[in-house]
């Protein structure tokens, strides 16, 4: 059927909604029906009709207006002059300063339909015929990307991504400002979606971005919080949009260190969608930068050998994703800053990239550890154990990958010179983990340990690390074993009991949450020295007991039962009790307490040595002439004093005190008490 194109366009422009509908509706069927030369003869005579429909007060009508006309550039064969008509008229509806479009509907259908003009312009290589109009596209696309509707908006970053795809980088410079200012606007949107389209569409921006200004900084700077977005689509998309710049970016050399962060925090994501799908693209990228270095890099290929202590279960990167990351070894200073910052994301999303740094960096990265030593030691005592446990991850790894020779010094400087609970914990987890731990460093970290500042502190953190310490030395000296010379063995042990012997002296009575495990720990340490000396605990405390006990000093001034001296004796008779080789000494100890300290002390004391005299025979262990000799010089110089009426507050405590340990003497050794008892 014939159309009549007098009657059509008279019907296009009639005042009642239904003849205009159904003009449109009649020329859709004949967009079916009608060849291309009859089509081609019938849009020529009504497209202006029916562009005029687009302003029609009937939303209807402009909805349908807009399908019509997307029937007829489907079929047809590419037209600039048709091309610079539809998007004049976009323009005139949504380019102005106020939008004239108020339908949200039909605003879809204008970008959609921009969209469809784009990608058949691009696909039957007219793209000279869009740079004609890339001023008026431009100002459309401005427009849609600050609408109010999403999906106007995620249409919009379609058309970006499609118009970038197909443009000349010289033509399209000048209008790349204008986009980015509102695409970085929608990188805050409330749905996901956007902010996905949003990332798409800057990162097909950043390709022509000119290299001589800050536009590409900026823009990578505005997409990096969304790194930490909570939705891993998002992230993936960050993600995406790094492996496209290593890959695609013109000067990608110069901003490898801007653009890798995007790339590695995702292959550190806790979603494994996140880091399946970013890894087999970052491979991608390290095979082109290893074609493209060739020369340089299959020479490092040859010596390239296994890490002999890579850390289990995770792949190590190939050689030129590593050679990517070695060369943008200057972010690191940055990264370390962040991981101080106030947000909690922020710091663990900053260790999560240093992991990567150093996973891919490995011993090249040593020169730098003195930069990162202390951010990371203060990460390992974030209060959020979140980013403390990665924080530990990164020093661990440090300890496997960085060359022990290098970092051992910075090492024992830091730690020296930073006696707190982050250096030690990052140290321990470096030292635990490396491999090549020579004979003088490990007595190095034993006489250390037996310091004040680490095994006379009353936190607990720390009480554990020293703990843990003490073992990996004990550990790492068996696999050096042949090697020690007996001098230097007997002084490991000795620090090594020392040291650990403190920490649970410290802890004994306390009421802090990890107090089992120290005891448990620390009984453990004394079995495994006691097993390396082919001797039992027992003969271990005869042996080393006293050079612990030297560690109890300020007897002399006036302290209360909460002092870390009175807590430190107190927890040695514990632990120790009471044996021959070391009861004189511990005896002046105690008159040093009864004659110095407060009345709480003495009580705290008392009682503990009443509980170990339960003890006396299995303890003291020596022949009854012997024994009765010590007890009766040990009752007469510690015990017999109290047994006297002396006036004061507590007096009367230390008297049922002193009866008490002479009760409990009664039953712990009772062949000598029968001795000794009738001269009280």
């Amino acid at each position: 059927m014939s159309l009549n194109m007098e009657e059509m366009c008279e019907n296009l422009q009639s005042g009642e909604r239904r003849t205009k509908l159904s003009a449109l509706i009649l020329l859709q069927d004949q967009c079916e029906k009608e060849s291309y030369a009859q089509l081609h003869d019938i849009f020529d005579e009504i497209y202006l009709h029916l562009l005029k429909c687009y302003s029609d007060r009937f939303e209807s009508v402009r909805e349908k207006a807009v399908q019509t006309v997307t029937e007829f550039v489907n079929k047809l064969p590419p037209n600039d002059f048709h091309l610079m008509n539809i998007v004049s008229t976009l323009v005139e509806r949504m380019g102005q300063q106020e939008t004239l479009e108020s339908s949200e509907e039909i605003r879809l259908l204008y970008i959609q339909k921009l969209l469809t003009l784009i990608q058949k312009y691009t696909v039957t290589g007219n793209k000279r015929s869009l740079q004609e109009c890339y001023t008026e596209i431009i100002s459309v696309l401005t427009k849609a990307l600050r609408d109010a509707y999403p999906a106007v908006q995620r249409e919009s970053c379609a058309c970006v991504v499609a118009l970038m795809n197909a443009a000349d980088t010289i033509a399209i410079q000048p209008f790349i400002e204008k986009l980015t200012k509102p695409l970085y606007g929608m990188l805050n949107h409330k749905h996901s979606l956007a902010r996905i389209s949003a990332v798409e569409a800057i990162g097909r921006l950043a390709l022509h971005v000119d290299p001589k200004n800050d536009t590409l900084s900026q823009l990578i700077m505005e997409v990096s919080p969304l790194l930490m977005d909570s939705m891993p689509l998002v992230r993936r998309e960050c993600g995406q949009l790094g492996i496209l710049l290593a890959l695609e970016l013109r000067d990608r050399y110069s901003f490898f260190d801007r653009i890798i962060p995007f790339i590695l925090c995702c292959l550190k994501d806790d979603s494994p969608e996140v880091v399946d799908f970013i890894r087999p693209q970052w491979i991608k990228c390290g095979k082109q930068y290893f074609d493209e270095n060739e020369a340089e890099l299959s020479k490092q290929e040859i010596g390239d050998l296994p890490v002999k202590n890579y850390p289990p279960d995770v792949e190590r990167p190939t050689i030129g994703c590593r050679a990517i990351v070695q060369r943008s070894l200057r972010l690191l200073s940055l990264i370390t800053r962040e991981s101080n910052d106030w947000k909690v994301n922020v710091r663990l999303h900053s260790l999560k990239l240093l992991y990567q740094f150093v996973l891919h960096a490995e011993a090249a990265m040593t020169a730098k550890f003195f930069e990162i030593y202390g951010d990371v030691a203060r990460a390992c005592r974030d209060p959020e154990a979140i980013v403390s446990t990665e924080a530990m991850k990164v020093a661990d790894l440090m300890g496997r990958l960085f060359s022990y020779d290098d970092w051992i010094e910075h090492g024992f400087d830091g730690l020296v010179k930073n006696t707190k609970e982050g250096y030690l914990k990052c140290f321990y987890h470096m030292f635990a983990a490396s491999l090549g731990t020579k004979i003088d460093d490990i007595i190095r970290v034993s006489e250390m340990l037996i310091g004040s500042e680490f095994s006379q502190t009353l936190k607990p953190e720390i009480q554990l690390y020293v703990l843990k310490l003490v073992e990996t030395i004990l550990s790492k000296s068996d696999e050096v074993g042949e090697q020690f010379e007996n001098d230097k063995n007997e002084k490991l042990v000795l620090n090594s009991y020392v040291a650990n012997i403190k920490v649970m002296a410290l802890s004994f009575d306390s009421e802090q949450t990890n107090v089992v495990e120290l005891q448990d720990l620390g009984q453990y340490i004394l079995t495994k020295l006691a097993e390396r000396q082919k001797i039992t605990v027992a003969a271990l405390h005869q042996n080393y007991f006293v050079s612990a006990l030297n560690y109890v000093d300020n007897l002399d001034a006036s302290l209360d039962d909460l002092t870390e001296p009175i807590i430190l004796l107190n927890g040695l008779i514990n632990i120790a009790k009471l044996r021959a080789t070391y009861l004189p000494d511990l005896q002046e100890k105690i008159i040093l307490v009864w004659e110095n300290c407060d009345d709480s002390a003495k009580v705290k004391i008392f009682t503990s040595i009443s509980v170990v005299m339960l003890q006396w025979t299995e303890t003291i262990n020596r022949q009854l002439c012997e024994s009765i000799e010590l007890l009766t010089n040990f009752v007469s110089s510690v015990i017999e004093r109290h047994l006297l009426w002396h006036a004061g507050a507590n007096a009367e405590a230390m008297r049922s005190m002193a009866m008490a340990t002479l009760c409990a003497m009664s039953q712990g050794a009772v062949e000598e008490a029968r001795i000794v008892l009738p001269a009280c």
